[in-house]
């Protein structure tokens, strides 16, 4: 998961105040539901020392009509609320707490990685292409094939069997056409994933005409919605989940090799010697939102360690303690490293905390 979302959040140390809430709307008496929700945390905002500017600020967001979902994430600052988030579930705890960082881990294990991606209907006469890019806008580009004629006629005999070809062949142009748009979308956004729907003959004439890196992201949808359907959209949904599921037990299994020699560290004062040394490329969590683990923190983004002796041996003036899980959202976010969450059914490393390296750990 690329955090670079996370970066405006982190302008500087101390009075973050963030909130996760459940905001379904699903009955009649919801909003007042909700309402309350949000005054009960608003309430332990203010008492936690969050300022009136802020907490009005979060209560734009959390009560923004257009943004409406079953949860939200909103965090704020000095009288803004430089990051929302709407999550597709309720949030697994209701949160409101003020501290030196905001508490952005239970928004990246709810959310799922926004990958890049085509979602596709193929049709003999061409097809339709809704284009997602990495940050969610998605657009639509129709294909009208050259190829014709398109449909087969029933009946017998010499001529109707070369139109018959003549078909097959306006088949193939056609999707030779609607794979070379593919093509061209995926490589303009990184496509991470393609789906496609549509009739059964088109889908199979399209995927062949795909190069192999194509073809290896691509999931076949087996019916024929449009690609701006909300059907796609939910198995793009859970294309991406499932896609994210191979994708950390990959990296998990190539930390393992690597550790062997050198590249990777196990446990919460390893991993966070690693951030301080500039070392981590790949951050792997298990997810346990109950975690109470503490690490001592700095203004800096690599500044986190067990201990506050560790940060003030190296400068960092007047370290304070918050929660380890904060304290690495905002050192992967801010140093470029990737964050994957490790699969449950996996022995977990030391402390449930391991990272990949970009140099071997001195």
């Amino acid at each position: 998961m690329d955090l670079d979302f996370l970066r405006p959040l982190y302008t500087g140390l101390g009075g973050y105040a963030s909130v996760y809430l459940d905001t379904s709307r699903d009955h009649e008496e919801a909003q007042r539901e909700v309402d309350v929700r949000w005054r009960n945390a608003r309430e332990r905002l203010a008492s936690a020392g969050a300022d009136p500017a802020t907490l009005n600020a979060l209560a734009e967001v959390i009560n923004d009509a257009g943004q409406a979902a079953p949860g939200r994430a909103a965090f704020g600052r000095d009288g803004v609320a430089p990051l929302a988030a709407s999550l597709a579930a309720p949030p697994r705890r209701e949160i409101a707490r003020v501290a030196p960082l905001p508490h952005a881990m239970p928004l990246l294990a709810q959310r799922d990685p926004h990958i890049p991606q085509l979602r596709v209907t193929a049709r003999h006469d061409g097809g339709e292409v809704v284009v997602v890019n990495a940050a969610g806008r998605e657009y639509e580009e129709q294909v009208a094939g050259t190829g014709w004629p398109v449909h087969k006629v029933s009946g017998g005999g010499w001529s109707q069997l070369r139109y018959q070809r003549s078909t097959e062949e306006a088949w193939k142009t056609n999707a030779r056409e609607l794979a070379e748009r593919v093509t061209t979308e995926a490589g303009r956004i990184g496509a991470g994933l393609i789906l496609v729907a549509g009739d059964p003959v088109a889908r199979s004439l399209l995927v062949q005409q795909l190069g192999s890196e194509l073809a290896a992201v691509t999931v076949i949808i087996d019916h024929e919605i449009p690609a701006d359907s909300e059907a796609a959209g939910r198995a793009a949904n859970q294309a991406v989940a499932d896609f994210a599921v191979r994708r950390s037990r990959e990296r998990y299994e190539h930390w393992r090799t690597q550790q062997a020699h050198g590249h990777g560290v196990a446990g919460l004062a390893a991993t966070m010697a690693a951030f301080r040394d500039g070392a981590v490329a790949e951050l792997l969590l298990a997810d346990h939102p109950e975690s109470t683990a503490t690490a001592w923190i700095g203004p800096g983004p690599a500044d986190l360690a067990s201990s506050a002796a560790e940060l003030t041996e190296r400068g960092v003036a007047g370290p304070v303690p918050d929660r380890a899980d904060a304290a690495l959202a905002r050192a992967a976010a801010m140093t470029g490293a990737q964050l994957y969450f490790l699969p449950a059914a996996d022995p977990a490393p030391e402390d449930g905390i391991c990272a990949l390296l970009r140099f071997p750990a001195r």
